[in-house]
């Protein structure tokens, strides 16, 4: 084990918690004064107006992990940082769309601090076009026609555009500052030549027609097109939460999953480590093969190495910077507060795995720091533990399988339904509370049931305008939840046997109309314990977001946060709230980009008003 002292540049974890009541009206003269443990205040643009939609952030530089909070100010432009952790002294900013950012330092808890911008602060439209999240940019870039998708081999529009997000969004964001920078066609097939699976996925995806529609996307930024619409500011549920954040990690940390709590019953969650208390929340690092721990309430932050390493160590496949093989993926919490870590330790390799290599289990306890390791016969890609404790797994080609830790024995189903290639990877997975497993096909556009009373397993087509079926989740009625690769949120009802789908908030490209957004992940709460039950929280990868939907008003609410590169992965409920985990790009750091500030990866936890 060691501690954040041995580690360099640091990676960012975020808590999202509720805003004050007080927030939806003007502040009265006696609000003036902050809270004891907080800084308050009001912005006013440069005509003195107060300023709605701002987002404030309070920095402590004074401890290592430098803990942050961030709020959005309300109609009267007034804000409140609540219970900051410690004395300080902090740094402010402020950063709203249409203006630079505003740093004020060596500011003290329970100070005032009033900030007014001035008319040198205002940005033109292409530096604040450059303030959007990426889905905007993204929706600049225009589909090719449906007889060329036809003549590449693709059913049609739907279809090769699900691919392209599902390919060229699964490890970045599209939009961001570097990807949208103009490229001529040469110059985007070296782009693609840089990583492997970008060059595979490239030609998945027809070379020339893809190589086509990037370089006509180049063409009309480079023309001075900007995104067609700009994203709103934080009003109303929008705004109400407190950012929380501390740093935590390298430069080139991947941060792809979290463990909070168990899922059966997240008021049980992750075990401190050994000698610790209070609250602790789990990362793993893809590209490094460690673990990190973060106390949500100190914020002192733990990192252990996994001690597992295969003889055949290769790197991360995106990138060969990553120097071995364990890429912990899943991190699930057991009923016990352990952790229960999907991660390549061993060179055995099951009949079925996909061919980039081979993920095994191990178990993590924090409490005496101890491991212990488990070799499957499959492959695994993520993990979800049933009622009984047992460990249903994905990451095989038309193969469902299960690890029942108390008997230590190992069972696989063959899919009864055959696909090419990879369209039969079985990713997303899912125990409902009847204990019948759901799984997803996102090349294959398919998903899937096993029902253990029958012991058969079924798959269904997902019909337009779905596709690209993600990390499902069921809700406490056995429905099941389904993020889709070409921005939409779906549901499948067992009962009547019927699909519903949503196009979720935000900006759509025009030839054809379509969702620009990405949604990797999901989490339905069927308990409750963020507010209100059966909430849907889905990942916005591409629109630096969080986005709620509540299946009874089919009402979506986004949650944006005010750094981008907000690039989403796994959700969790605890604590009262919904945790995820994100990474974004280091290459922006070294661009220099002025709306962003390091190239780090992120946890989050977001929590609403009751």
């Amino acid at each position: 084990m060691r501690t954040w002292a041995t580690r360099s540049i640091p990676v960012l974890a975020i808590l999202i918690t509720a805003s004050l009541s007080q927030w939806a009206r003007p502040p009265l003269a006696a609000e003036r004064e902050a809270p004891t443990r907080g800084i308050a205040g009001i912005v006013k643009d440069e005509a003195g107006h107060p300023l709605a939609g701002a987002w404030v952030t309070a920095v402590n530089t004074t401890t290592t992990s430098r803990p942050r909070e961030t709020v959005v100010t309300d109609e009267s432009g007034h804000y409140v940082v609540p219970d900051l952790p410690g004395l300080g002294p902090y740094e402010i900013r402020v950063r709203v769309y249409g203006y630079a950012d505003r740093w004020i330092k060596n500011v003290s808890v329970g100070a005032v601090v009033d900030i007014e911008y001035g008319s040198q602060d205002r940005l033109g439209s292409k530096e604040t076009a450059a303030q959007y999240p990426a889905q905007y940019w993204v929706s600049l870039l225009d589909s090719p026609s449906d007889s060329k998708v036809k003549a590449a081999g693709f059913a049609d529009q739907r279809a090769w555009m699900g691919q392209l997000a599902m390919n060229c969004m699964l490890c970045h964001q599209l939009g961001t500052s570097i990807t949208r920078r103009p490229k001529t066609r040469a110059e985007w097939d070296a782009v693609l030549k840089l990583a492997g699976s970008m060059d595979n996925f490239a030609n998945l995806l027809n070379r020339d027609l893809l190589l086509d529609t990037l370089a006509g996307w180049s063409e009309k930024i480079q023309g001075g097109a900007l995104p067609p619409e700009s994203p709103p500011k934080p009003t109303g549920k929008e705004a109400r939460y407190i950012l929380s954040e501390w740093e935590v990690g390298t430069p080139f940390s991947y941060q792809h999953d979290l463990a909070a709590a168990y899922v059966w019953d997240p008021t049980i969650g992750a075990a401190p480590p050994k000698g610790a208390a209070g609250k602790w929340i789990y990362t793993g690092d893809i590209g490094w093969g460690t673990i990190y721990g973060v106390n949500t309430e100190t914020g002192q932050v733990k990192v252990w190495d996994i001690p597992f390493v295969p003889a055949k160590k290769w790197a991360f496949q995106s990138w060969n910077v990553y120097p071995w093989k364990s890429n912990p993926h899943t991190l699930e919490v057991d009923k016990d507060g352990r952790l229960v870590i999907l991660a390549d330790i061993s060179d055995e390799d099951g009949a079925g795995v996909f061919p980039v290599g081979n993920r095994d289990i191990v178990i993590f306890d924090p409490r005496t720091e101890s491991w212990i390791p488990i070799v499957t016969k499959c492959d695994t890609h993520t993990v979800r533990i049933d009622q009984q404790g047992r460990y249903w797994l994905s990451g095989n080609i038309d193969l469902l399988c299960m690890y029942d830790p108390s008997t230590k024995t190992e069972r696989q189903w063959k899919l009864p339904v055959e696909f090419k290639s990879i369209g039969g990877f079985l990713y997303g997975i899912d125990v409902a509370p009847d204990g019948t497993v759901w799984f997803s096909q996102p090349w294959g556009n398919t998903i899937g049931r096993y029902d253990p009373a029958t012991d058969t397993i079924k798959q269904w087509e997902i019909p337009a305008p779905g596709f690209g079926p993600r990390r499902l989740r069921t809700d406490s009625k056995g429905n099941v939840w389904l993020p889709f690769a070409n921005g939409h949120l779906g549901v499948y009802e067992p009962k009547t046997e019927r699909f519903r789908f949503w196009a979720t908030p935000g900006p759509k490209r025009q030839s054809p109309s379509s969702s620009a957004d990405y949604h990797y992940n999901l989490f339905v709460d069927r308990t409750g314990n963020t507010g209100k039950r059966d909430t849907v929280y889905i990942s916005g990868t591409d629109s630096d977001g969080i986005i709620a939907f509540d299946p009874e008003t089919e009402a979506f609410v986004t949650y944006r946060v005010p750094t981008l590169g907000f690039f989403i992965r796994e959700l969790e409920a605890f604590d009262g709230g919904i945790w995820t985990v994100y990474s974004n790009d280091p290459a922006k750091h070294v661009e220099k980009d002025p709306n962003q500030e390091a190239p780090v990866p992120r946890l989050v936890k977001l929590k609403f008003p009751r």
